[in-house]
């Protein structure tokens, strides 16, 4: 086994003041200065953007319920209701015109806008990491898929205390190499899958992340590069039913709660279009994944939208685009169409929006 990468991580970019024509853009650049970095009045503008929308989604249903109560039944008579109800009307509509103003108002003028960004990615290299957890019946093809692919140069599995034998599948499917996780769960996976896909790369190139159960596909690679020119971390996402089969666990529950927690997070990082938390295919300019690397440490199944939103909070340049997604070859090994550990998870992404 290669040896890890020791080279020191790079700290995130603080732009600087650009002084000149009275325009909008000089407008906004002029209200930060290098001892004042706009990245933690961005995120704070974030946050008050996430509260106004939390109160907003919590208060709109009970107003609702308050309106139907009122036309179908005696309450509207009571006191104690109607007071209960202004108060419920006046929480929609104080942060729904807060939230607005946030948005569209604060985040316009106080958030300086990314500029349009070119990297070539034709001389680019490009590692594929697999993870693993008892695939042994599909890992093999996964590997293969992604080594015909003549745009990739390597691909690396890792295989997290499989208790079948994924790991001889894996090199009986030609992988260019197999490493053994030992910290178990689906985070500690993704990290080390990142970690060894981005061993001897230069920051110019690109890492992919993917499973290794067959639900992608490694033709899906040329989408990603189309977009990783620009950007430092492109996303995949499962919310396109055009491109994603039927019978999937993104069911009539799990597609349209993974979709509101989506934009939760993009509300707290305007700006950003989001619409899947919990696809693990993505690229990842070996630099930004470098930058990013001191502030992953999250083990579980939760991983993926904490990888993004660290890179969020980074203020680097992440896009979403939509990809192919299959049924799953053998068990599920995450939330799966398990409703309850699916709740769990949600929460433990809730917590992190929060605390971000």
């Amino acid at each position: 086994m290669k040896t890890k990468s020791r080279r020191k991580s790079l700290k995130p970019e603080t732009s600087r003041i650009c002084l000149g024509n009275y325009s909008l853009q000089n407008f906004r650049q002029a209200l930060f200065n290098e001892n004042k970095p706009y990245i933690k009045r961005s995120n704070w503008i974030g946050r008050m953007a996430l509260f106004n929308l939390t109160v907003l989604m919590v208060s709109f249903p009970f107003a609702l319920g308050g309106v139907i109560l009122w036309l179908v039944t005696s309450l509207g008579q009571e006191s104690w209701f109607l007071m209960i109800y202004k108060v419920l009307l006046a929480l929609v509509l104080v942060s729904g015109f807060a939230l607005f103003i946030i948005l569209f108002v604060l985040h316009r003028f106080l958030v300086p806008l990314r500029a349009y960004h070119y990297s070539d990615t034709r001389n680019a290299k490009i590692h594929v990491g697999l993870t693993a957890y008892n695939d042994e019946i599909c890992i093999a093809d996964a590997v293969k898929d992604f080594k015909q692919n003549p745009l990739v140069d390597r691909v690396i599995v890792i295989d997290n205390n499989s208790k079948d034998n994924t790991y001889g599948a894996a090199v009986e499917g030609g992988t260019d190499f197999v490493f053994k996780e030992y910290n178990q769960g689906y985070g500690a996976c993704c990290m080390r899958a990142l970690e060894e896909a981005a061993h001897g790369l230069a920051d110019d190139d690109i890492v992919i992340l993917c499973e290794g159960d067959m639900t992608f596909s490694g033709n899906d690679i040329s989408k990603f590069l189309s977009y990783i020119e620009n950007c430092d971390i492109v996303l995949g996402t499962r919310a396109t039913q055009e491109l994603r089969a039927t019978n999937t666990q993104m069911d009539w529950l799990i597609n349209p709660a993974n979709q509101v927690v989506a934009k939760m997070i993009q509300a707290r990082f305007w700006g950003t279009r989001l619409t899947d938390v919990g696809c693990t295919y993505r690229a990842i300019r070996v630099g930004a994944y470098r930058r990013l690397k001191p502030y992953l440490w999250v083990r579980g199944n939760h991983f993926s939208p904490h990888m993004f939103i660290e890179a969020l909070k980074m203020r680097m340049r992440v896009v979403e685009i939509p990809v192919v997604f299959k049924i799953r070859s053998g068990e599920s090994k995450g939330v799966g169409s398990n409703k309850v550990k699916a709740a769990r998870v949600a929460l433990r992404m809730l917590r992190l929006l929060y605390a971000a």
